[in-house]
């Protein structure tokens, strides 16, 4: 019976060990869980905060992007008001100039210094 009762109470310490272990093992568990979880929502908050910056550059980025193309089509208008104003002011500045009065416009090759003939091409 003594014999009996002692493996009894080895058994039964045995098994509170196991307890005792599991329960650890547990402890363990929820630790690195709640420190994993610390980690994901700690990457989601740079994550978010990355986020924020990035589309804050974006539409800074957008601004200035809108900015240049407003620059770049008032320089492509300047430059072909001014071709077009060198154009009729070289081709057709003498006619302008003489528009509602009896001279005759002047002749262009006489103005180029050519003569009353065009220069030759190929020459």
């Amino acid at each position: 019976m003594a014999e009996h009762r002692r493996r009894l109470e080895l058994d039964m310490q045995k098994r509170e060990l196991d307890l005792a272990q599991r329960e650890k093992a547990m402890a363990r568990r929820a630790t690195v869980t709640a420190i994993r979880l610390g980690s994901h929502a700690r990457a989601l908050d740079e994550a978010r905060n990355a986020n924020t910056a990035l589309r804050a550059k974006n539409s800074q980025l957008m601004q200035e992007i809108e900015e240049v193309n407003d620059e770049r089509n008032q320089l492509i208008t300047a430059e072909l008001t001014f071709a077009h104003d060198r154009f009729t002011s070289k081709t057709y500045g003498g006619l302008r100039a003489v528009v509602g009065s009896e001279r005759p416009h002047p002749d262009p090759h006489a103005q180029a210094g050519y003569g009353n003939r065009p220069p030759r091409s190929g020459s």
